[in-house]
């Protein structure tokens, strides 16, 4: 009995492996079979679509001919539309102001409210009714730009979100409202009207608020220049005082040197302090240098990295060509033609 056993165990043992590999083969079976089910439907639907196609190849044929060349028509009576871009920098928070002045001229150009684009633009009327778009996008940063946007965003989080916010998270999740740099395009059916445009948009910029921040960075830079002016005087007058002390203190040396010699004695020196004061006037000096380049390079609401240019580039993009679209829409409505005929034939003659 005991040695009959262990016999019935293996037998079951081997029984169970038997029934898990039939069922995993059968999985493998089902997964081909539903695999050669598709591609053979797919090679059906293919050769289905090509029979259609070589049927009426004519038809097709004489569609698309027809079609193309009356896109080429209207391609070729159509206004020209031509584009420039510039690139900007708003300072002191204006790109808000930016961004909010470009969906109004959008706005304008929708409802066609000539006479205010006008206004706005300081252009002609019939100049005004050539805007056809401006668009605004995030410009080009390189890696040290982002990692200077990333690192300024960082500060303003405290020390435990900090810590959860990665750099591709970062970039990943901005908006147009953190970027620091912008793309600017305008479109016009008028090739000469951007650098109007440009003057236009560059007032347009300047906000109140914005005048207000870039007055207090002002009121700051000129407060910390002045007293950095001070600190330049005090620290002047204690190295002259320093300077006529040691002219004192050498005179007086070179008197007590002779007694001193005279009497076999060495006398000690004092210990200067003009190269602390040289390097805090140095230091103070290269302040005052910085401040007085942040009021002459940030002077400006809005710089201009890349201006429009004189005349517009001719906008030529593939798929907004009618010599292709409008084949492209022969196709769909001659393809839903053909099967509603196909499916009407089949409603009459089904039983």
């Amino acid at each position: 009995m005991n040695k009959e056993l262990p016999s019935n165990k293996n037998n079951n043992e081997e029984v169970d492996l038997i029934v898990f590999f039939n069922f995993i083969g059968n999985a493998i079976n089902k997964l081909i079979d539903s695999v050669k089910t598709i591609l053979v439907s797919i090679y059906g639907l293919f050769i289905s679509i090509l029979k259609v196609v070589f049927v009426n190849i004519k038809i097709l044929l004489g569609v698309l001919v027809v079609a193309f060349v009356l896109g080429a028509f209207i391609d070729f009576k159509s206004d020209k539309k031509y584009y420039s871009e510039m690139f900007v920098m708003p300072k002191f928070e204006s790109k808000y102001e930016l961004i909010n002045n470009i969906k109004y001229f959008n706005s304008l150009i929708k409802i066609s409210d000539i006479e205010e684009l006008s206004k706005q633009f300081n252009i002609t009327e019939e100049e005004a009714k050539s805007l056809i778009e401006f668009e605004i996008e995030i410009g080009p940063e390189s890696k040290n730009e982002q990692l200077e946007s990333f690192n300024g965003f960082l500060k303003t989080l405290d020390s435990i979100t900090r810590t959860k916010i990665t750099l591709d998270d970062y970039l990943e999740n901005r908006n147009i409202y953190t970027a620091n740099v912008f793309l600017l395009r305008a479109r016009s059916k008028n090739y000469r009207i951007f650098k109007k445009l440009e003057v236009g948009l560059s007032k347009s910029i300047s906000s109140e608020f914005s005048d207000i921040e870039k007055k207090k960075r002002d009121s700051v830079l000129v407060l910390e220049k002045e007293i950095l002016e001070q600190n330049l005087v005090e620290i002047r007058k204690m190295k002259n005082t320093y300077l006529e002390i040691l002219q004192k203190e050498a005179d007086k040396n070179t008197v007590s040197s002779n007694i001193a010699n005279s009497l076999g004695f060495q006398v000690e020196k004092t210990e200067t302090k003009e190269d602390e004061l040289l390097s805090q006037e140095i230091a103070v000096l290269n302040k005052l240098n910085a401040l007085k380049k942040e009021l002459v390079i940030n002077d400006e609401i809005f710089s201009k990295i890349s201006a429009f240019k004189e005349k517009g580039l001719v906008e030529n993009i593939w798929y907004k060509k009618f010599k292709l679209i409008l084949p492209f829409i022969g196709l769909i409505i001659l393809a839903l033609i053909t099967s509603f005929f196909r499916f009407y034939k089949h409603v009459i003659n089904y039983k």
